[in-house]
Parts: structure tokens; sequence; C-alpha cells
């Protein structure tokens, strides 16, 4: 995905910060604006943002850890603003603890959203105030603490839209979508509040539970499941358009501008293909070269099997592993010029099962008769021709 980094200024003036992540692909299919209280540094973000950017959804970032003197009310308005009037207006909100809670109350009212998202999202006053300082009368803001010891400040506009009564109100009233996410084992904010908040709300709703994972979804592994799973609920009830990437030939390709990440399509099927990191890459896909190893290696276990079913022999499994290098020629070995160079591709199959040792010669000679294997030994014309619009 591609990251900007914007500044927004609320009515009162105020100026905020908030990062705009965007498909490969360069075209959204649909907007979500997603308001947590990870820490910073966190990769959580990052990874439920992934989720859905790789689902054609351009997403909107915002973390209250990042307010000193609290968010308020107005940001999540800005925000909102701002996407409907210069992107797209959100069609999902995902809120993640108290921020869950605030956005889920701002969003009911917001006439585009079709789906809401909170995680780890408190509702009793007792769950809240536990964690809030004892005396906040004199203060502009309040700090909440987390047993972690990580500490976010909250405006106190916003303070009164986390009260239970009205977001019992909201919830009651709620036309949209909802979908509780929660784990038993949070010990910031306790699962109860999430089975409040699904008692109190209106169908359509959901509830997951995110068994195992901690309040911050600090492990990789939780933060891309509750990612993924997101994006896969969200289709129910927010249609995307269909994915503009479309060819009259096999296989089409789309490399836009700020990397090298590619959106490829084959037929009904999409991926991303891709370039590490340490060559300027963002590692979302495999590589055009591992694409190459790939193709060979699906069209060797794909012939083994076929040929292993035909004669009835017990080729349990056919394993590939591939390698490619460029080597220096037989005819070449102390020759420095590059063009020289031969492509190589190492390959080691692995045949699993009671064959016996001359079921195991002729599968190894059948591998060598792939068609992807007769195709990349065999000279191939490629036709390259400008596609005019």
């Amino acid at each position: 995905m591609k990251t900007q980094h914007l500044s927004l200024r609320t009515a009162q003036g105020y100026s905020f910060s908030v990062s705009l992540d965007s498909p490969a692909g360069g075209r959204p299919a649909a907007c979500a604006l997603m308001v947590h209280c990870f820490p910073h540094r966190s990769e959580a973000e990052h990874i439920l943002s992934l989720g859905l950017t790789q689902n054609r959804f351009e997403v909107m970032r915002i973390s209250m850890s990042d307010f000193e003197e609290g968010m308020s009310p107005q940001v999540l308005q800005e925000a909102y603003r701002y996407l409907a009037a210069e992107r797209q207006a959100p069609a999902l909100v995902v809120g993640h603890s108290v921020a869950g809670t605030a956005l889920m109350a701002e969003a009911a009212e917001w006439p585009t959203v079709k789906a809401i998202v909170t995680i780890g999202a408190p509702i009793s006053s007792q769950a809240l105030h536990a964690l809030l300082d004892e005396d906040i009368d004199d203060q502009e803001y309040a700090h909440l603490t987390y047993h972690t010891g990580h500490e976010i400040a909250i405006d106190l506009d916003m303070l009164d839209i986390l009260s239970e009564p009205l977001i019992h109100s909201r919830l009651h009233q709620l036309k949209k979508a909802l979908l509780l996410m929660h784990s038993p084992q949070d010990k910031e904010i306790s699962v109860d509040s999430a089975a409040t908040l699904y008692t109190a709300a209106r169908h359509p709703k959901s509830f997951v539970t995110l068994d195992g994972a901690d309040h911050f979804l600090s492990v990789p592994g939780d933060a891309l499941y509750t990612g993924n799973l997101i994006a896969s609920w969200v289709q129910r009830y927010v249609v995307l358009p269909p994915d503009s990437l479309r060819t009259h030939m096999e296989v089409v390709a789309r490399t836009q501008s700020g990397g090298f990440t590619t959106e490829v399509r084959a037929g009904q099927h999409s991926l991303l293909s891709d370039e590490p990191i340490k060559v300027g890459g963002l590692n979302l896909g495999p590589s055009p070269y591992d694409l190459l190893n790939a193709s060979l290696g699906a069209c060797t276990t794909m012939t083994l099997r076929m040929y292993a079913d035909r004669k009835g022999w017990p080729l349990q499994e056919a394993i590939v592993h591939l390698k490619h290098d460029k080597v220096y020629g037989e005819d070449c070995q102390v020759c420095d010029d590059p063009r020289s160079m031969l492509d190589r591709i190492d390959r080691e199959v692995e045949l699993i099962g009671p064959l016996d040792e001359q079921q195991r010669r002729r599968l190894m000679e059948i591998a060598d008769k792939c068609p992807v294997h007769k195709t990349l030994s065999n000279r191939i014309d490629i036709v390259t021709a400008e596609k005019k619009e």
C-alpha cells in the first residue's frame, strides 16, 4: 500500500495529522476511517490497514496517542468531512479501544457509513473510569492510563460522548451493520463490555472473539487475523464496484507510480507482485522471478500428479523446490561480459509415497517433460506492441 501523511484543521482551528493508505493499484473502491489507541511504533495499525487496502479500501488512520491535549469530537467530524469532500466518504469505520466507542457514537449519524467495527471498546462507566485520572474537574482534558503504562489524553467533550446512556441510545437507534471484536484475555477492557454493547445494539450485529490476543494486538499474527476478518466481513455490507483491471488477453499486470508493487490478474484470480525491501520494494508479494519459479514448480507437480494417477502409482505428494540464478555458460568460464551469462533454474523434486526405484526414475524423467519446462527450454518469441486506448 501507499501512505500519505496529511495535516487537517478543525473548524475551531486545531491542526492534527492523519495517515492515508491507498491500495497498491491506486484506485480505491471504497474508503474507511480508522481511529485507534495503539502505542507509538505499534505495527498493529499498519497490519489492520493492509488487510483493507489489499481489498481495495483506502484507509485514513488517526491515532489518539498523537493528541497531547486530548482528541475532540471535532477531529472525527473533520476527518469525515475531508474524506467526503476530497476523497470518498467513508463506508466503513474501525475504532480501537476508547476510540472505538467514540467513533461508533459519532458514525451512527454519518449517512454514508454502512458498517462499524470496534476492537476492545469499553461501554461501562466503571471500565472507563478505572483508567481515568481521579480528579478531572479542573482540567480541560483527561488522562487515560492503561495498565501497560500507555497513556492517552481525552478532550472533555469526547468524554461526554463516551457516557453510557448516550452510547446505549445511539446503539438502540443504530441502522448500520456492527461488528464487535474483543479478546477474553483483554486485561485493559473486560470482554463484558462487548457483551453489553452487543445486547444494546440492533441487528445486523456480529461478535468475534479475539482469543489469546492482548488489548493492543501486539502480536502481528493477531493483528493480521483481525484485519483479514474485517476485510472479509465488511464485503457483506459494502458493495465494491468491479475491479477496473481488465484485459482481452489471459493475464494483465499494472504498476503505478510510487513503487514496484504490481497488481496481477489472471482470469478470475488476483495477486500482488513486488520486489524485496532491500532493492526498494515493499515485499508485498512474490517477485517476478519468484512467480517464474512458481509457475515451473506448479506445472511440474501437476504433471507428476496426472502421470502417477494415470499409472495408478502410490504417489502421495510431489514437492518441488526451485532457485533461479544467473551463471556463466560453459564456454565462458573466464569471461567478464555479463551478456554471456545464462539463466539457470535449480529444481529439486521430492516424491513422497511407497514408490519403487523404477517408478521414481520414471517420475523424474516426467518432471522434465512438463509443459512449462518445455516452454522455458525452447525458443520463446515475445511480441510487444503498444496498446492504444
